[in-house]
């Protein structure tokens, strides 16, 4: 791996969906937690690092993945999509925290 990781950008990585989607390893090595989102329109899932209360109603979730592929109509996925952010912030919105699977290394690198 060239250069050194800094945790304070956000960075994406692309592939098509027949080609490996290469992550460096750093990046997905301490996600520990799998979040769902109860959306009004759809739920959809992200993973982060950690996660904390702050105040009201919102929550802070630290180092997360989330699956922005594009796809069809269909579903079918045209473009495998991963987005990094350092920090996510939910407020007012219904979400379930999970223990991230041991699985979710080989996952999200694809291997």
């Amino acid at each position: 791996m060239s250069g050194q990781i800094n945790f304070f950008e956000q960075k994406q990585w692309e592939a098509e969906p027949n080609e490996e989607l290469r992550i460096p390893e750093a990046y997905i090595a301490a996600l520990r937690y799998e979040i769902v989102v109860f959306g009004r329109k759809k739920e959809f899932t992200f993973r982060c690092r950690d996660y904390a209360h702050q105040e009201g109603n919102a929550y802070r979730f630290d180092h997360v993945i989330i699956d922005t592929s594009k796809r069809n109509p269909q579903g079918d996925i045209m473009l495998v999509r991963l987005t990094y952010h350092p920090e996510v912030v939910l407020a007012n919105v219904p979400f379930m925290v999970i223990p991230a699977p041991e699985s979710l290394k080989n996952e999200v690198s694809g291997t």
